[in-house]
């Protein structure tokens, strides 16, 4: 099959009305394996040559398999005709939204002789290969044209032509597009031709500077990036509403976010990779890859990564709170609450801990109050801590604020300063404790300065100055303080209500001891003033007992003996129920008056002080306490600290010296004034 196929477009005529010569048809460039020519081109098999004109099978061709095959047209000195130029841009470079199938490319290739390829004129590049200019004018062609040479002329004004000559003469002609695109393939203007504008320019005949092609900029991906998949990541500052309505300032909405397990967090959406773009010249221009980051890297303890059809989460692992750290960018779910920032009014304001566990690395301001159970503190506070039974743990120093943890325990690692802490039915542990008041059952200081200490049992290794009461105390270095000196009270049990109510209960156990006696008394006579009687109880025992067996006509005369001493019998009874009575109500008089020895015994025991070295002016005293009351609770608690630093009546005075040592129990005599 042979092709004999030329420019077929309709051309415009110039406007002076002369029509410019066509490209003259030329023969197919394509040839045959078996004789293939030079300038002929072989085609792949990924071309089909129908009658219709060429047709490629993207799935067959490759991109590079198609850009050689147009590499070796371009070099075979040949060209498409008819081209379809958005199918032939699709094959070069793969695009992806090209229909499968075969489709059209071109009419035909044929030749593109030199005297028409030297009509196309170098292009302007800019700098980055982004555009591709052109100047469009006016062309021409050198044509030969064969013409009879003729001789001399005869009378009559006739020539014999005697032969031939060929002349050369440049003519006016016409750009065509098939040509433009096989010529700026060779001059490197390979991607991003206006078909529309250049074939416009080609048709009119005026000069014009054209911008025949642009790059294709690659589309910008886009950075992976997190969503967040629940409201409780965030704080809420706002002021907590009070069920009246009304805004309590000083507390925040939720100041520490909780999370229950197996709740999303954080959902990854991955990155787009951008699309990459085209210069003129064909050269790929890739799209700056997007940033991304491995979601695992931000899950911290307490959570964990999930990855499923819906994409890749970090989900809580357990029920707890949520800690995000700002500076490593970690996601942690704890069964503590860890806070870096403080507590102020301009942070938190007031706060009121829903987990059993916290830690605070920032300064408590004054005034402000943190209640909760078991809290740690590592920088200064100066505002107040309440603990619901747990442990207080300061790192540092407590400054004229107040910790109050009752059953639990307060530990101050550091200085305590114009502060009160207490502790009732606790611990309390403090380093050194300066003008402070401290309350706790069991209270141990290291070294205390002006302070007023109460507890049950108080142990301190060196106090200047204070004031201390408890029931069992130990001192091991005491001594005054700029002219202040120790003041210690031993708390001794009152047993004023004590006997008062034991001989309440004394007096009602003589009375129901003599009731019983006359009770019992009443109960004789009555057998002793009637013989008879006396016999019918016996007999009635035996019976009871099951010792006498009775006929039926012995049967019928004891129905008899019962119904005549019926009415003895139930005075008898009543007395008797009275007096047992009496006697259940003398067994808790008893057991009364024992509990109340008992407890005596108890309030007194382990009381005891210990001085192991005085150094200065300390006055040992005793100081009453009710037994049946809290020593470091209640009322009792403030009427003992109201009065530790009084000196007390002489006789309660155990010790007054500013050296030696002291040691006394309770039960011991009172020793010497000294």
């Amino acid at each position: 099959m042979s092709d004999n196929t030329g420019d077929k477009a309709a051309q415009p005529a110039p406007a002076d009305g002369t029509e410019l010569p066509a490209a003259p048809p030329l023969q197919s460039a394509v040839g045959e394996m078996a004789d293939l020519k030079e300038g002929e081109v072989l085609l792949p098999a990924f071309i089909e040559r129908r009658a219709t004109g060429l047709f490629v099978d993207p799935l067959v061709a490759g991109e590079q398999d198609f850009l050689t095959f147009v590499d070796r047209v371009s070099v075979a000195a040949a060209r498409f005709t008819d081209l379809d130029y958005s199918i032939f841009q699709a094959l070069v470079y793969g695009q992806e939204d090209m229909k499968t199938g075969p489709v059209r490319l071109a009419a035909a290739i044929v030749p593109f002789p030199a005297e028409r390829r030297a009509l196309y004129h170098a292009v302007k590049f800019s700098p980055d290969n982004g555009k591709a200019e052109y100047l469009f004018a006016p062309v021409e062609i050198e044509v030969e044209e064969t013409v009879p040479l003729f001789g001399p002329s005869a009378e009559d004004g006739s020539a014999e032509v005697i032969g031939e000559e060929t002349r050369k003469h440049r003519v006016p002609t016409r750009l065509d597009f098939d040509e433009f695109i096989a010529a700026m393939w060779e001059k490197g203007v390979r991607y991003g031709i206006a078909e529309k504008d250049v074939r416009a320019a080609i048709q009119g005949s005026q000069s014009l500077r054209l911008v025949i092609a642009h790059a294709l900029l690659p589309t910008l991906g886009q950075d992976a990036s997190i969503e967040e998949k629940t409201t409780a990541l965030h704080r809420d500052n706002a002021p907590m509403i009070l069920p009246n309505g009304r805004m309590d300032l000083r507390h925040f909405k939720n100041r520490f976010p909780q999370i229950t397990a197996d709740v999303r967090l954080l959902k990854k959406i991955p990155r787009w990779l951008g699309k990459p773009g085209r210069s003129v010249t064909g050269q790929l221009l890739e799209p700056a890859l997007p940033k991304d980051f491995d979601l695992a890297a931000q899950a911290g303890p307490g959570t964990r990564v999930e990855r499923c059809a819906e994409g890749e989460f970090i989900v809580s692992a357990m029920d707890g709170f949520l800690s995000i750290d700002k500076q490593n960018h970690l996601i942690s779910v704890t069964e503590k609450i860890v806070s870096h920032e403080g507590v102020s009014m301009r942070t938190t304001g007031d706060v009121s801990l829903a987990g059993d566990e916290f830690e605070e690395h920032g300064e408590v301001q004054e005034r402000r109050v943190v209640e909760g159970r078991h809290m740690t503190f590592f920088s200064a506070v100066y505002g107040n801590i309440i603990s619901h039974g747990g442990r207080v743990l300061l790192k540092s120093c407590l400054a004229g604020g107040h910790i109050d943890s009752p059953g639990g325990s307060i530990t101050v690692e550091g200085r305590a300063s114009r502060a009160v802490l207490e502790a009732r039915g606790g611990d309390i542990h403090v380093e050194f404790a300066e003008s402070s008041r401290i309350v706790g059952s069991r209270v141990t200081v290291k070294h205390a300065v002006n302070c007023d200490i109460l507890g049950e049992e108080v142990n301190i290794d060196l106090s200047e100055g204070c004031a201390i009461a408890g029931k069992q105390i130990r001192i091991a270095k005491s001594g005054a303080r700029k002219d202040i000196e120790t003041i210690v009270a031993l708390l001794v049990p009152d047993f004023t209500r004590h006997e008062q109510e034991v001989a309440e209960l004394e007096e009602s156990r003589r009375q129901a001891e003599k009731l019983i006696a006359a009770q019992s008394e009443k109960l004789a006579q009555m057998q002793l003033s009637d013989a008879g009687f006396k016999q019918y109880m016996a007999l009635a025992l035996t019976i009871t007992k099951g010792g006498a067996k009775l006929s039926a006509t012995q049967e019928a005369s004891w129905r008899s003996t019962q119904a005549s001493y019926a009415q003895q019998m139930r005075n008898w009874q009543a007395i008797q129920d009275e007096r047992e009575k009496t006697q259940q109500k003398l067994d808790q008089l008893l057991a009364e008056l024992a509990a109340l020895a008992e407890r005596k015994l108890q309030a007194g025991s382990g009381i005891s002080c210990t001085i192991e070295e005085i150094r200065g002016d300390t006055l040992v005293r005793r100081m009453a306490f009710q037994p049946d009351q809290p020593v470091v609770g209640g009322v009792q608690a403030q009427e003992l600290v109201a009065h530790m630093r009084e000196y007390g009546m002489s006789n309660d005075r155990l010790f007054w010296a500013p050296t030696g040592t002291f040691a006394w129990r309770y039960g011991d005599a009172i020793p010497d004034e000294g």
